[in-house]
């Protein structure tokens, strides 16, 4: 071995202290030059010198040599550090028509989206929380409501009038029937009697006792608008009998707390005063129907007078 050493070093090789990279040139060059100089080597000779050279050149590349990215063998490789900003995407959220102005705020706000609530009628007033959604809007980012207030029908387009509907004419039909043509418009229709001394009440009842009474009276007027379900008194009557002529009368007068009872023999006898004292049998009138007052004769002459009715009142 100590014959292979003195091998090595040939001119322009650099020396051990300028840390030289061996190619394979220079194994190959080394190992022709001893194949000629030591012809009496053998081939396990020219082996081992190789085995020899590879790892002197596997050594001093791992300290010496740059790599091909220029990196200085040895020292630590720069850790990349990658920092990822993850920003929420908004979720959808289903849709909420028909549903409270408070509830709808409430699922959105989960979501992470921003909300928007107006009025979606032509009055431009401030929704509560207890209106109702009638119409709907949704981007990326943000979902605007349109909402009516509470038992407030849907208009047929965002900004539209609301079709609140119309008082239709019951008078002179069942009050059962009255009940099923106010069902979607009033908010309770209620049933009592149109005169003041019969005894009647019902309420949202199609097929009761009172179902068959004719309505006389409604308290609101054919035609007008039902705005936000009011409640509808219908005055009826018995099936049968006779509408009052307003509404508070009594059936039978003498209940009536204001009834005064006419005063014994004051209706008029038309054959009493046709001669009285000074007056004649023959039934001419003479003047004495001429600024007649009862208050000189007593009664009525045929006639009348100024005052029809005698003192004790007449009927």
């Amino acid at each position: 071995m100590g014959d292979v050493l003195k091998v090595l070093p040939r001119t322009g090789v650099p020396s051990d202290d300028a840390a030289p990279c061996l190619t394979a040139c220079d194994l190959e060059g080394s190992a022709t030059g001893l194949a000629t100089s030591k012809g009496k080597k053998t081939w396990f000779g020219l082996a081992a010198l190789a085995v020899v050279l590879l790892l002197l050149l596997l050594g001093s590349c791992d300290d010496d040599c740059e790599d091909e990215e220029g990196t200085t063998p040895g020292a630590a490789m720069p850790r990349v550090t990658v920092t990822a900003t993850a920003t929420a995407a908004p979720r959808p959220v289903g849709s909420q028509v028909g549903e409270a102005v408070d509830d709808v705020l409430e699922r959105v706000a989960q979501t992470g989206l921003s909300v928007g609530v107006h009025d979606a009628s032509d009055q431009d007033e401030k929704p509560s929380d207890d209106w109702t959604v009638c119409f709907e809007k949704a981007t990326l980012s943000k979902v605007e409501f349109a909402a009516v207030p509470p038992k407030a029908p849907c208009p047929s387009a965002d900004g539209r009038r609301i079709p609140w509907p119309k008082m239709p004419d019951v008078k002179g039909i069942a009050y059962g029937k009255a009940v099923q043509m106010l069902a979607d418009g009033a908010g309770g229709v209620v049933l009592e009697t149109a005169y003041q001394d019969e005894v009647a009440y019902d309420q949202d009842n199609e097929s009761g006792d009172y179902a068959d009474w004719r309505v006389c009276f409604q308290s609101i007027a054919a035609g007008r608008s039902l705005t936000y379900e009011p409640e509808v008194i219908l005055h009826a009557v018995q099936e049968g009998e006779a509408c009052p002529s307003v509404k508070g009368l009594y059936k039978d007068p003498t209940n009536d707390p204001a009834y005064v009872e006419p005063v014994p023999g004051s209706d008029y006898d038309p054959d009493a005063g046709s001669s009285g004292d000074g007056g004649s049998s023959d039934g001419g009138s003479g003047s004495d129907n001429d600024d007649y007052s009862p208050g000189e004769k007593g009664g009525c002459p045929p006639g009348g007078c100024y005052n029809p009715c005698p003192p004790g009142g007449c009927r």
